[in-house]
């Protein structure tokens, strides 16, 4: 029996700072990550521990505050606020930083961080179009290789990274089939507990434990069976790493799929295990359908895809306050969903604070109204 509730990942999370550390203790080197852009397959095969950093709390943000503006994106300063008071255990585990400049609001913040604990920040290019951007993105994972060589005493050998491939492939995999419980008529779990069932994939100590819990998961829909039949949402936007905006959607309705961070978007394109490996992960994290790359062809084509796969109803956009990069996107994208998908489009924008929760619930209970 699986009980997706708070206990449920907080015992996980404790289980996998427990073994961090234990192996920690024993010579193996953690390496904290901060976005999807960074390949995980890299850190697995130079021997090191993958955990992605916190940055899902308002509590820290008024420290952050000392530092960064006040109207900066939340997650930039929740990150940046952990860091600064290392009330984040992974950070305080980490031996060394990576990082993506996938926008000006983080490379700023992350001359800051530096100052804290040593940061390495991948230069993505502007663009995914062209010969061009993946030969400088292969050139990129080909400093990111020699760095994490050095910093961890070690050789990644094509061996290695071929077994790291193979290894995420089969994470990638279990996650997608979490979330096709609920490409059916009737869906089989909620976006909450989908969000609780694979938030711990960024604790990497023990990638099969993660694979195996999945699929325990997966057993344990089936035999519950549906979970309602209300509007089908399609979450997209910033990567839902406050689930306020989840919570309010899902009083209504149910968030079938996430296309964010951390959802679909990085996984929906495994890893071409029969090219070379460094040439396969440049293509694969350069396909990446976010907003930092311009044009973002990818995204449209990605949610309607989702659309079709997963028969949503509406699709809800989340853009973190002075999120400008997916601000900007959110127009043109809500154009696209409306005019060329016919499905009903909602912006929400918005930070990680409780103040404006009646104002939200008003507008998403509004929006599914319409909807039903």
């Amino acid at each position: 029996m699986v009980n997706l509730d708070i206990n449920y990942a907080r015992t996980i999370k404790e289980e996998s700072l427990s073994k961090t550390r234990e192996q920690k203790v024993n010579g193996q080197k953690v390496v904290g990550v901060y976005c999807a852009f960074t390949p995980r397959e890299l850190i697995i095969a130079a021997g090191g521990i993958s955990v992605s950093l916190c940055g899902s709390s308002d509590v820290p943000i008024p420290l952050a505050e000392r530092h960064l503006p006040r109207n900066m994106c939340p997650l930039i300063k929740s990150s940046y606020g952990y860091a600064l008071g290392n009330t984040c255990p992974f950070f305080d585990l980490a031996d060394i930083l990576i990082a993506d400049a996938t926008c000006d609001g983080k490379k700023k913040m992350f001359e800051l961080l530096d100052k804290i604990k040593p940061i390495y920040v991948l230069q993505l290019p502007s663009t995914a179009d062209g010969e061009n951007a993946l030969t400088t993105w292969i050139q990129e994972l080909n400093k990111l290789k020699a760095h994490l060589e050095k910093e961890l005493g070690t050789e990644i050998t094509e061996d290695s990274l071929v077994s790291a491939i193979g290894l995420y492939n089969q994470y990638r995999r279990a996650k997608q089939d979490l979330f096709e419980l609920n490409t059916g008529k009737i869906p089989l779990l909620t976006g909450r507990e989908i969000t609780t069932a694979i938030s711990s994939g960024g604790l990497e100590i023990d990638i099969p434990g993660h694979i195996s819990r999945m699929k325990r998961v997966i057993d344990f829909a089936k035999i519950r069976g549906g979970v309602g039949s209300g509007p089908r949402i399609l979450l997209t936007g910033c990567p839902t790493t406050s689930r306020k905006v989840l919570n309010l959607i899902e009083e209504s309705a149910i968030v079938v799929a996430m296309e964010n961070c951390g959802g679909l978007k990085s996984i929906i394109e495994p890893v071409n295990e029969d090219n070379n490996p460094m040439l396969a992960l440049a293509q694969k994290y350069l396909n990446i359908a976010c907003p930092c790359l311009s044009p973002n062809h990818r995204r449209y084509e990605l949610l309607s895809q989702l659309a079709i796969q997963y028969s949503v109803d509406g699709i809800i956009d989340l853009t973190w306050r002075s999120c400008h990069t997916y601000n900007i996107e959110s127009q043109p994208l809500g154009k696209f969903i409306r005019d060329e998908l016919g499905i009903p489009f909602l912006q929400i924008e918005t930070d990680y604070s409780k103040s404006d929760i009646g104002w939200l619930k008003q507008r998403i209970d509004t929006f599914i109204d319409m909807i039903r």
